[in-house]
């Protein structure tokens, strides 16, 4: 497999990328943290539909110079998120609650799988979908700085795919700003949440998807094609 289609597949499995399910783990001595996560998690599950803009940034050995990308996000409880790129223009992911796909433009081709066969290595929409438990996965630490709250994961588990996570979070409304990401070999994965703002009506259309003709199809997980063609 080539560096590029390496960084594609990590794409594929890091971006397809809502809130964060709280817990019991937090101890005595962090009710301010505990409370944050509560409010992280309310502000993705309870809004009607969640709309940002986006920058995500890679920094690799294989890379001269880092790579990044930019769009708009949409979100919807439970499950659906789309993400549209303006760097690369074109480029596109959806998930409809049970399958992912990601539009390559520059290839002409799509990657469909199922939810359920999201690695962990899928972090950022495990956080935005609210399908990971931070107290059972990681140690947190952290701490108020200013409006922001930054948080630091270590994962409990030796086989985690990063090294590190790191998260800022707005205090106010427990919005994700930044996912920071570093795995064993180095590489550090950036995603920047900037405009964020609820919408209370986001079109069910946003979160469907019709693969083009003239494509090539890939699938991860063992999945099948189940979208449907453009007529």
């Amino acid at each position: 497999m080539t560096g590029v289609n390496c960084r594609r597949r990590t794409c594929i499995l890091m971006l397809l990328i809502f809130p964060l399910a709280s817990g019991s783990g937090w101890g005595e001595e962090s009710p301010g943290l505990a409370a944050l996560v509560r409010r992280v998690q309310s502000f993705y599950r309870d809004s009607a539909g969640i709309v940002a803009n986006f920058t995500q940034t890679l920094e690799s050995r294989t890379l001269a110079v880092p790579q990044e990308e930019a769009g708009t996000v949409y979100l919807k409880a439970p499950g659906k998120m789309r993400w549209e790129y303006s760097r690369p223009r074109g480029k596109l992911a959806v998930c409809d609650g049970r399958k992912v796909f990601l539009y390559l433009p520059e290839d002409r081709q799509v990657l469909v799988g199922a939810m359920e066969d999201l690695d962990a290595g899928a972090l950022v929409t495990r956080l935005l979908l609210g399908e990971t438990s931070l107290d059972s996965q990681f140690k947190v630490e952290g701490e108020p700085e200013g409006e922001v709250w930054s948080l630091r994961l270590s994962p409990k588990k030796p086989d985690f795919p990063y090294d590190s996570l790191t998260l800022e979070v707005a205090a106010e409304n427990g919005a994700i700003r930044r996912i920071g990401m570093l795995d064993p070999l180095g590489n550090r994965m950036e995603y920047r949440f900037d405009d964020i703002r609820v919408q209370k009506s986001l079109p069910p259309k946003l979160f469907t998807y019709q693969i083009p003709r003239g494509v090539e199809i890939q699938t991860f997980g063992g999945g099948r094609e189940t979208a449907p063609r453009s007529p």
